[in-house]
């Protein structure tokens, strides 16, 4: 899907804005985490089946992404999301006058498309560890959170006197100690560098808007009128796990899943927007009025009055007239059993009596309710 924004008179027409960039970039930083909730809430569902996933889901993301990118560079020329956002991978400088992809740009493609980010992922999750979290960063040494650990690993005898094994603990300690150390150093030179190129690019200073299509030699352009027409001609891409027919099952078979898988694949860039679409259809709708409206319970009807009991107190005719006083209604109030009376007269008799003088169903004063209309 291609998004075009308007471009200055005398631009590069073909050179995607910074500001695009950014956005496919955030779309594919956005695409790991809503996968990962996905799978924990059917992991909370079948955790027979999905729990390991769960707690290896960043391998797991790795080999899916890497199934799924590999699919887009080999057909298209270019990542999943710079594919969804109408861009192409080329190469900064032509081989016999072509600048697509050869096959080794595609796996360095793919290596800085997903084996880049797992890395940096692990590395970030084992610098959390050794460094006792957020709060001894902050605080110190003493709020690690390895220093509110209960008990240690028992010791074998014998294992810690082998001066071999002395060695190997040490030099782990000191490897340790110096990742600790430059790691945080490590990890600003390369969100600077990313930070760095994106202003180049903006400026254009340089045709690569990161340092890894810089190592790559490869550029981020648009797909133009003849690429898409190039795409609608072939039509659905062909796996590379198909086979001439040769008329057997086993063939037939694999030929089966290899176009299945293909064109699971080749869905993804129709499947994404529509799954946007729908997530922003379902907030929408469960702010609105409308959902409130239909989930909203219907009133129930009121019940029926109470009869007045054949030994209570009669009903006058006048319904402005209190049934205990014979008077007219001063200060009305309303018993527990619907029937009106002055406040004055009703208190007192529920509260010698303890029931409704009409239809002597037991009432306290407390249910007593005053009318602030005569009715």
């Amino acid at each position: 899907m291609e998004f075009m924004s308007d471009m200055l008179s005398g631009g590069d027409a073909g050179k995607p804005s910074l500001f695009e960039i950014v956005a496919q970039h955030k779309m594919g930083e956005l695409l790991e985490p809503a996968l990962r909730h996905v799978t924990s809430v059917y992991a909370h569902r079948y955790p027979r089946y999905l729990i390991r996933i769960l707690n290896w889901h960043e391998e797991a993301y790795a080999a899916l992404m890497l199934l799924v990118e590999r699919h887009y560079l080999r057909n298209y020329g270019g990542s999943f999301t710079e594919h969804f956002y109408g861009y192409k991978r080329v190469r900064a400088h032509k081989i016999r006058g072509s600048n697509s992809l050869t096959r080794a740009d595609k796996w360095g493609s793919l290596a800085f498309l997903v084996g880049l980010p797992l890395a940096k992922n692990r590395l970030d999750q084992y610098y959390e560890h050794v460094s006792g979290g957020e709060a001894a960063r902050l605080l110190g040494s003493e709020f690690s959170q390895t220093a509110f650990s209960v008990g240690s690993e028992p010791r074998t005898p014998g294992v810690d006197s082998s001066n071999l094994h002395r060695k190997f603990t040490a030099a782990k300690e000191v490897l340790k100690r110096l990742f600790k150390c430059y790691y945080p150093h490590a990890n600003f030179i390369y969100h600077m560098a990313t930070a760095l190129y994106y202003i180049a690019y903006m400026f254009d200073h340089t045709d690569y808007n990161s340092p890894w299509l810089h190592v790559l030699g490869l550029k981020v352009r648009r797909l133009s009128a003849a690429d898409y027409r190039a795409m609608e001609t072939r039509g659905v891409p062909k796996s590379s796990l198909s086979a001439p027919s040769n008329g057997s099952v086993l063939r037939f078979t694999r030929n089966l899943v290899a176009r299945m898988l293909t064109g699971g694949l080749d869905f993804l860039k129709v499947l994404l927007p529509l799954s946007i679409f729908f997530y922003r259809f379902l907030e929408w709708w469960y702010r609105s009025d409308f959902h409130k409206k239909i989930r909203k319970d219907p009133i129930p009807p009121p019940p029926m009055p109470l009869k007045p009991h054949p030994d209570g107190v009669a009903v006058p005719e006048d319904q402005s007239v209190c049934p205990l006083c014979r008077m007219p209604r001063t200060n009305p109030a309303m018993a527990p059993s619907g029937y009106v009376f002055c406040y004055p007269c009703i208190h007192k008799h529920v509260s010698e009596n303890g029931a409704c003088p009409v239809t002597l169903v037991k009432a306290e004063s407390a249910g007593i309710r005053k009318l602030y209309a005569d009715v």
